[in-house]
């Protein structure tokens, strides 16, 4: 079966929130509302892995202004912002360890650059075991974040977009 990126639609919403809650501890998972509300507000910022309609996996993002991300650019979105934040990256548990991640970010990527204008740089927040993972995608180690979320520490990640 062959894995296709696309839009994620108002449709998958249920999807999206049953996908993230499975894939992260109950204390980082986004909302069902909040993952509503970014679909809603910054749709050209998310994508959505699908394999025989079902989806598999997805990113998604908003939009904030400054080169670094702080609590406030993690729960709005700035239309005209000149960062993508990305909030998630998931893929569904018995699809991870075989490339669709990577395959997935850089699909990402290359839709940010194409359908989000003004977006100069990716931004994101990551777990020290998966600052390699990132790295690999062209993500750039800016240190560790500001934003406190959950337990465990956090490490802010930078990509250019253009």
């Amino acid at each position: 079966m062959s894995v296709r990126f696309r839009p994620a639609t108002p449709d998958d919403l249920d999807a999206l929130a049953e996908l993230e809650a499975r894939s992260y501890p109950a204390d980082e998972a986004a909302s069902r509302e909040t993952i509503a509300f970014r679909l809603q507000q910054a749709p050209a910022c998310f994508l959505a892995a699908v394999d025989d309609e079902a989806l598999v996996g997805f990113v998604c993002g908003t939009r904030a202004r400054g080169a670094s991300l702080t609590h406030a650019s993690m729960s709005e979105h700035v239309p005209d912002g000149e960062s993508l934040c990305i909030h998630s990256v998931v893929v569904e548990a018995s699809r991870r360890r075989t490339g669709l991640g990577s395959r997935l970010l850089r699909a990402y990527l290359e839709h940010a650059r194409a359908s989000v204008p003004g977006a100069v740089r990716a931004l994101l927040i990551c777990k020290q075991h998966l600052t390699g993972f990132y790295g690999a995608a062209g993500f750039e180690l800016a240190g560790p974040s500001q934003v406190v979320h959950g337990q465990d520490p956090w490490f802010e990640m930078v990509q250019p977009l253009t």
